[in-house]
């Protein structure tokens, strides 16, 4: 049976990659700069209220989802589309499968979809011969590279262009240089003609609008337009939260999510369509299904954690995290990476697997105040770590002899004063340059990333009487 490692050893793995630690740096300090410049663009007050208002549009939809979930079906169905409600991943993937088998599917082609990652939909359609390919630009780089996304909007951001044409060189003819330029150049012809030999077309959703039935999908590459135009078979997978009411909630949400991603007015390409093409139109499937999944989500609502379905997807909780930024997407093991991953994984997965997650943030508030619509997401990780001890029913063994011992010792002012003269007499092994250098196990890996002062010889509430005087 494969054990996946600790978080621990996944994010040891990842401190000791410094190309893609480079690499992910740079690429999440640009998207907060593009961030910050459009936030400045529409103004802090206006920002605010598109804030206050996308936060109201997805707790209102959240807390009415069983209506909007049926009148979005019944939607579908009457604009000639079928829809699969899937309880779990594995009858989403069966779902699908067994509709390619039906239609006799050789070759598929992808535009982004983190659920479709989530539900693990690629192997088990390889798995009977289909040929999937992904024809997002970042997704395809990871497939070449059989890896899974490292970020919800930038799926290849860990990779540089170096990387990128190594992987390029092995299915090119010809050798390409690392130039971004040749870069998207042969992508684009190589992946130009898998558009038209289709057999089923798979996309993502960003929203769904309940009132008509239409599916919003937003790219900058216009891959998923054409798989929706050249498709006979189109399936959209879509999280059963991903649904808003109508356009006008969808105007204010798609102004959001682009500045929030990219810093981006808008995406590129948004589009929005109704499944079948109506029998006077040149282009569109002949065949729409929509797979709305649970695998989960179903569980948090009417809890604390119930806000964390209000997420669009955006990706700007990873960008503003200090330790996202120093140990990648691949750290946290699933596919949803950063602060959100943290919460969903535990949530969606089991906190035995993944609770070690909500330690995995430094409880700045940095993602809650980066997040469009307002997830509380420090508190929800810290909510996490208290739900942990108590179905563990107890901490870390050294975590709680070190509380024991820090509240015996301020339990009295005397035993205080006797700590700290004892500390300053015996602290002089493990100072160098006025630092404490060296310690055990674990404050030995704590000092590697940060500084902890040596204590003086005297506080400063012991030289006061002094200085009063003069």
């Amino acid at each position: 049976m494969h054990i996946e490692p600790s978080f621990r050893k996944r994010y040891k793995k990842a401190l000791s990659d410094q190309t893609m630690l480079k690499a992910v740096k740079l690429g999440t300090g640009r998207l907060r700069a593009q961030r910050a410049n459009a936030i400045t663009a529409v103004g802090e007050d206006r920002w605010a209220a598109f804030r206050d208002r996308a936060e109201a549009i997805r707790l209102h939809v959240v807390q009415h989802l069983d209506q909007y979930l049926e009148k979005l079906v019944d939607n579908v169905i009457k604009n000639g589309g079928h829809v699969c409600l899937a309880r779990t991943g594995e009858e989403a993937v069966s779902y699908i499968t067994e509709l390619a088998k039906k239609k006799n599917a050789k070759t598929i082609v992808k535009s982004k979809s983190m659920v479709t990652e989530e539900i693990h939909l690629n192997p088990a359609l390889e798995q009977q011969g289909c040929k999937v390919i992904e024809s997002d630009l970042g997704e395809w780089i990871i497939q070449l590279a059989g890896e899974t996304p490292s970020h919800i909007i930038v799926p290849a951001m860990h990779k540089n262009r170096f990387q990128v044409a190594d992987l390029f060189n092995e299915v090119s003819p010809q050798k390409i240089p690392a130039v971004v330029k040749d870069l998207c150049q042969f992508a684009r012809e190589h992946l130009r003609d898998k558009f038209l030999n289709i057999d089923i077309g798979i996309t993502g959703c960003n929203f769904a609008i309940a009132d008509s039935g239409a599916v919003t999908i937003c790219t900058n590459e216009g891959n998923a337009r054409l798989i929706t135009t050249l498709s006979p078979t189109v399936v959209t997978v879509m999280g059963m939260e991903r649904i808003l009411p109508s356009v006008e909630e969808l105007a204010v949400m798609l102004s959001l999510l682009a500045r929030s991603a990219t810093g981006q007015k808008m995406t590129v390409y948004n589009t929005l369509f109704t499944g079948v093409r109506a029998p006077d139109a040149l282009d569109g499937p002949q065949e729409f299904h929509l797979v709305i999944v649970d695998n989960g989500r179903s569980k948090q609502l009417g809890t604390k954690y119930e806000k964390v379905l209000n997420c669009i997807r955006c990706g700007s909780c990873l960008n503003a995290c200090p330790v996202f930024r120093n140990i990648g997407g691949h750290a946290y093991g699933w596919v949803y990476p950063g602060p959100i991953g943290a919460v969903l994984s535990p949530l969606y997965q089991g906190m035995d697997k993944y609770g070690e997650l909500a330690y995995a943030t430094t409880l700045c508030g940095a993602c809650t105040f980066a997040c469009p619509v307002k997830i509380p997401l420090h508190d929800m990780l810290y909510a996490l770590r208290n739900d942990k001890v108590e179905l563990e029913h107890k901490g870390e063994l050294v975590e709680d002899i070190a509380y024991k011992g820090w509240s015996s010792v301020f339990a009295t002012a005397s035993r205080y004063r006797f700590s700290v003269r004892m500390a300053r007499r015996f602290q002089f092994p493990l100072v160098k340059a006025d630092k404490i250098a060296y310690g055990p196990p674990p404050i030995s890996e704590w000092l590697k990333y940060r500084d902890m002062p040596a204590l003086p010889d005297k506080f400063f509430h012991e030289v006061w009487p002094d200085i009063k005087k003069d």
